[in-house]
């Protein structure tokens, strides 16, 4: 092979890794209104393997960033991931689906769309996995991490009862080595044992930094995450945008000039996907204490805007084709400290 054809190939490799730890058969019916206690009369419900890591990977692979995706899933649904995988190839761009296969069966999400884009999602909890399902999946994360392209990790979605409780700390460990930014967005314990394991980012919203700390400040409860040890704590908090806080303390804060009306169930996912963005577009290596106000802002533009844009589509993991013009109308403010 040429010098050129390897820099092509090199250009062209995945460069983040996103780990699902809680994937699903993702289930979507789109109603006109949805009335408690009565029978409804729908269309089509669509149906695809999905899960948090899942929709990150493919909002980035549709704006051009290739990505890994890991999770377990069970062999009697790969057929169904394979299928997945070649209709988002016709349209559009695909992810490198590299999936930890495990006995327990995929569990179950059923998101239900009105007209006035309020969704209601039914999650079935997780099944438990073997221990060594956990130990494959984070032996094949390692693995892609050492890969030259890779410079993200993302790793989304709930943290299943039966995950490790070191399951993040050594991930996070692993990526640092091997000169990998991390970034997690979780939940509950699992959101404040990725902080506490230095994780770069860490991506909450409101409701969950309100579980954790039972505190109504968020800029407050933000630089908690900060002080267990995360280096960027990102806020989204629905229509009202993100805030950035950081070991300096709160940056900048940010949002769309005018509401959307759709589906706000992959927003939040579009927005890791910005970061990740972002991140990637960067060489390789340790991010500086405080990131300068030019970066800030455009990280903020990037997760708004791919926010904003997806909740104009139907299903979790896509995005608006106009999204970069979106870009546009994020309006950015200062935060005080």
């Amino acid at each position: 092979m040429s010098a050129g054809h390897a820099e092509a190939r090199a250009a062209d490799a995945p460069r983040v890794v996103t780990a699902t730890l809680s994937p699903a058969w993702d289930i979507t019916v789109t109603v006109s209104r949805l009335d408690l206690g009565r029978s409804h009369r729908i269309g089509p419900a669509a149906g695809r393997l999905g899960g948090k890591g899942i929709n990150v990977a493919r909002v980035l692979a549709d704006t051009g960033i290739g990505a890994y995706v890991q999770g377990p899933v069970a062999d009697e649904h790969r057929p169904e991931a394979a299928r997945s995988a070649e209709v988002e190839a016709s349209t559009g761009g695909t992810p490198v689906w590299d999936l930890t296969p495990t006995p327990s069966r995929l569990r179950c999400s059923y998101a239900v769309v009105e007209g006035s884009g309020r969704a209601t999602v039914l999650n079935e909890t997780a099944f438990e996995h073997p221990p060594e399902v956990w130990e494959a999946l984070t032996d094949s994360i390692s693995r892609r991490l050492s890969e030259p392209a890779v410079s993200v990790l993302v790793l989304s979605g709930s943290t299943p009862a039966d995950c490790p409780e070191d399951f993040h700390s050594n991930l996070v460990t692993a990526a640092h080595a091997a000169g990998v930014s991390v970034i997690v967005d979780t939940s509950g314990p699992g959101l404040l044992r990725a902080a506490r394991a230095g994780a770069d980012w860490v991506k909450p919203n409101a409701e969950e930094l309100n579980e954790l700390f039972a505190d109504v400040d968020l800029i407050a409860s933000a630089g908690e995450l900060v002080r267990a040890g995360a280096g960027h704590v990102l806020v989204s908090r629905g229509e009202e945008g993100m805030v950035l806080v950081d070991r300096t303390g709160p940056r900048s804060s940010a949002r769309l000039g005018r509401v959307l009306q759709g589906n706000p169930t992959g927003a939040g996912d579009a927005a890791v996907a910005g970061v990740a963005r972002c991140l990637a577009a960067k060489s390789q290596g340790p991010e500086p204490a405080r990131l300068p106000d030019e970066d800030v802002r455009a990280i903020l533009r990037e997760a708004v805007a791919l926010s904003a844009s997806a909740v104009l589509m139907p299903q979790a993991g896509q995005v608006h084709p106009e999204w970069q013009n979106l870009r546009h109308e994020v309006v950015i403010t200062k935060e005080q400290a």
